[in-house]
């Protein structure tokens, strides 16, 4: 599995708008001027009444992921708890492609620093869709893609007599691809698996509540409307192929191939009774998707971009931030974690290879040299054939997600932080009583 390269994000300390009063304090020594101290109170009200998306962003961590993870990956980065913050260049996430971050010291403040709202959002592919196809052995070398129809027998697969094209030890089963969605579904399970904590030092707690309280998904295009356009398959079934083939990511030992061929029955083909004849079709080669997602945000109604503290915190650099997602239900988990999998956590093969219920056995309708169904065929005089169906599927799944972690408000100059820290306890006492700011670190 690759390492996630790793983004760190430059911000200006030094910029005014970050500050508190946009830094307008006058040079403090000592406690400060009661008038220092009231220009300070009255800043943080100014601050605590302006709305969240007008206030800077401190601090941000965000993981980027291009597709579903392999199990040791899922449970590492998806386990008793979610911590974003906490990554760092020498901390990368298991599974993810990179990590973007603004802070210089992973979970750590670098300055004293009030924060006034926090952001936990979820972002999955801005479209969903699901694409028939099959799944066939990955070749080594530039290969003619056999026949790839919507509809096949045992018989066909059969590499010397079969009529799909197969040789050798090629392999091709019913398949799916799964565009986006499962992500959609991921986060809805983690949204009710978690609870979002952050506790600050030892004994402080500023919110333990369940993370569906708080996490947010971003706007996408057309949000919950089901679209009737056409998007091309190849382009992501290229996309997913890639991702899963890739020896740092899935290493796949096979790949998705778009149908281009329909069944239009069984007829007598060198002698072999009940084989499978074809037409070309381009039927498939677009599908219908829908933009917005599968309603993901309309699932966490209610939630802004940005959650507002009750009261803001003010917070000094160099303890562990300690804002993360704790597990509270197990069961929710367990399906966030099956879908984030490669392997749907079924048994660690990958793609996915299953069958509607555990006790169906996989490859054909039955075991053994049984057919069912019979069916009319083609032939002259027409003969009633035995066919067998293949009753497992293979999944692939599609498209990356995001994560993001965010905090908003506003670092304190020097002046600021000496004055907070020598202030005294009147000055804090009156701190807390004019704008109910807390100051957990004193």
């Amino acid at each position: 599995m690759r390492n996630a390269s790793f983004q760190l994000i430059e911000k200006n300390t030094g910029d005014m708008s970050r500050k508190i009063g946009l830094g307008r304090l006058p040079r403090i020594s000592g406690r400060g001027t009661p008038e220092d101290q009231q220009r300070f109170i009255a800043a943080v009200a100014q601050a605590m009444s302006a709305p969240a998306y007008v206030l800077p962003n401190v601090e941000t961590v965000r993981w980027h992921f291009d597709g579903p993870l392999t199990d040791s990956a899922v449970a590492a980065t998806f386990g008793a708890s979610i911590d974003p913050l906490s990554s760092g260049r020498n901390t990368p996430p298991a599974g993810a492609n990179s990590v973007e971050s603004t802070m210089a010291q992973p979970g750590q403040f670098q300055t004293w620093t009030l924060i006034l709202a926090i952001g936990w959002h979820l972002e999955p592919e801005p479209l969903t869709f699901e694409a028939k196809g099959n799944s066939w052995t990955k070749p080594a070398t530039s290969s003619k893609q056999p026949i790839s129809p919507d509809d096949f027998s045992t018989a066909d697969q059969n590499t010397t007599t079969g009529t799909l094209g197969l040789t050798g030890t090629q392999t091709l089963v019913p398949a799916v691809l799964e565009w986006g969605w499962w992500a959609q579904k991921a986060f809805w399970h983690m949204s009710r698996a978690y609870n979002l904590v952050w506790q600050w030092g030892q004994s402080t707690t500023i919110i333990n509540d369940s993370l569906r309280f708080t996490a947010y998904t971003p706007n996408n295009g057309q949000e919950g409307a089901a679209s009737s356009s056409e998007v091309d398959v190849n382009p992501f079934a290229q996309y997913t192929n890639n991702y899963y083939t890739n020896p740092q990511t899935l290493n796949s030992p096979s790949i998705f191939v778009p149908i281009d061929r329909t069944r239009i029955g069984n007829m007598i083909l060198s002698s072999n009774a009940g084989l499978s004849v074809y037409r070309p079709t381009r039927a498939y080669e677009t599908v219908g998707a829908t933009y917005g997602g599968m309603g993901l945000r309309s699932l966490l109604k209610g939630n802004s971009e940005w959650r507002k503290l009750a009261v803001p915190f003010l917070l000094k650099p160099g303890v562990p931030i300690g804002l993360r997602a704790d597990v509270k239900n197990s069961d929710d988990q367990a399906l966030m974690q099956q879908w984030l999998a490669a392997s749907q956590l079924l048994n660690g093969v990958i793609p996915a290879d299953y069958t509607a219920f555990a006790n169906l056995a996989s490859g054909a309708g039955v075991t053994g040299t049984s057919v069912i169904g019979a069916e009319p065929s083609l032939d002259n005089p027409v003969l009633p054939q035995g066919i067998t169906t293949i009753t497992d599927r293979v999944v692939y799944k599609g498209g990356g997600f995001k994560l993001t972690v965010a905090m908003k408000g506003f670092e304190l100059t020097d002046d600021q932080a000496q004055l907070v820290q020598n202030g005294g306890s009147d000055f804090l006492s009156a701190l807390t009583s004019s704008c109910g700011c807390q100051c957990p670190s004193l």
